[in-house]
């Protein structure tokens, strides 16, 4: 079935066929004769063909790095139920860390006529900005501040400082902080900085803190606090840059004190509300992000730069809530 033959269905010309297809003007009597016809023959227009007429796809792409699953499936979530309101498609690529990768899928998505895309990424954008600012379409990045490139990401630093004011420490507190080791951790400065600057707002000497840092996983956070504790210094609170680590942590602490709520075992607090960790590992203080609402934002800012509504790159932080204490 082509245009032609819907065409000559309808009683109309193909011209009044394409121009209903890509919405344009037409009669309504018209319009109704080609709805007719393509709801009697089940006709569905080559998407090839659109494309290489329009040079659009009504798709944006999704390129994924390494980043924490809890955080990445929420914001996919908002991205793509946004997307589906707006009759915009994603196509969806995890590369991890490498830029060869994502310079290898950018060049895939552009390839197939890509209208946008999106980075979700809680590392430094790799490489060469100029890697997304050659693309030739609007770059959304999601998770990390760019000055050349629209992003949206939350306030790690805010939300550190609060969680840490809300903790209930005490001048005389002794305190372990447990750090998210690799360069891709851009938040992980954030986060560090804010606690700390929290502590020393309540009056806690740098004497008192131990800065560790432990990989992205339960067991990187349990063998850095299994270390920790291991020395025999004891600690009122360990404040974790994740939920992923502070799980690990919990282990540790089981292991050292037989339970967590034993009278001299650490307080722990994590970042990210991970429900189903916290199903595991147990409840505690953590900071509740709404990465949904991210990528919802994300989308929107997509959009607005696609109908031309931004001339310029827009950055925008969102907020947090402090659960659990």
């Amino acid at each position: 079935m082509t245009n032609r033959e819907v065409a000559e269905l309808a009683g109309v010309s193909s011209a009044a066929v394409s121009r209903y297809l890509n919405g344009g003007y037409l009669s309504e009597e018209k319009r109704a004769r080609i709805a007719a016809a393509i709801e009697e023959t089940g006709y569905v227009p080559s998407a090839n063909a659109r494309i290489l007429r329009t040079k659009k796809s009504d798709t944006i792409g999704v390129i994924l790095t390494k980043t924490d699953e809890n955080a990445m499936s929420g914001v996919v979530s908002g991205i793509e139920k946004y997307f589906f309101a707006s009759d915009y498609g994603t196509s969806i690529a995890y590369v991890g860390d490498d830029t060869k990768e994502q310079s290898k899928t950018m060049r895939s998505l552009l390839e197939r006529q890509i209208d946008g895309i999106i980075l979700v990424s809680s590392a430094p954008i790799p490489g060469d900005v100029d890697l997304y600012l050659r693309a030739r379409v609007p770059v959304v990045v999601v998770g990390q501040h760019s000055r050349e490139l629209s992003s949206v990401r939350f306030d790690n630093f805010g939300a550190a400082y609060d969680l840490a004011s809300s903790l209930g420490c005490t001048p005389d507190s002794r305190i372990a902080y447990i750090d998210a080791a690799g360069r891709y951790r851009s938040f992980g400065a954030d986060r560090r900085k804010g606690f700390l600057a929290g502590l020393e707002r309540i009056g806690i000497d740098q004497d008192r803190i131990a800065v560790r840092t432990a990989g992205f996983t339960v067991d990187d956070g349990y063998r850095t606090v299994d270390e920790l504790l291991s020395k025999g210094t004891e600690f009122d609170y360990i404040s974790c840059a994740t939920d992923t680590i502070a799980a690990g942590a919990i282990k540790a602490i089981r292991k050292h004190y037989r339970h967590i709520d034993a009278p001299r075992a650490p307080r722990v607090s994590g970042f990210g509300n991970d429900l189903v960790l916290q199903a595991v590992a147990g409840p505690m203080p953590t900071v509740r992000f709404d990465y949904e609402e991210c990528g919802i934002k994300s989308a929107e800012i997509m959009i607005d730069l696609l109908k031309d509504r931004l001339s310029n790159s827009r950055s925008l932080v969102l907020g947090y809530q402090i659960v659990g204490v």
